[in-house]
């Protein structure tokens, strides 16, 4: 007997297993992430787009790790090098970031 967290792709509707396919991976505590820039661009921008991982939540309580990235849901972020602020400003080493701006990396496969 099949428990309902033990679910294969065979055990999936297709509608359901193409929709898993394309969120890609969620945002969480240890997702390496980037950050987008946004648009249009401003000078608290960082500069490129920063890679790190996500340390801590932010500053809501609450997140909802599968629902739909929200304006106000917000991830701590320690890069992998110190980054900087189009206006000049850093380094900085952490930054709480809006899960809006941040994409989850694929996984490493293997």
């Amino acid at each position: 007997m099949r428990g309902m967290w033990r679910r294969t792709q065979q055990d999936r509707p297709a509608d359901d297993a193409d929709a898993a396919r394309r969120s890609g991976p969620g945002l969480g505590v240890g997702v390496q992430v980037y950050v987008k820039e946004r648009i249009p661009v401003s000078s608290d921008d960082w500069v490129d787009e920063p890679t790190g991982v996500i340390i801590a939540p932010g500053d809501r309580s609450l997140r909802n790790v599968y629902g739909p990235a929200d304006g106000l849901t917000t991830w701590t972020v320690a890069f992998s090098e110190p980054q900087y602020r189009r206006d000049g400003r850093g380094p900085y080493e952490t930054a709480i970031v809006p899960a809006s701006l941040l994409v989850a990396e694929e996984p490493f496969p293997g």
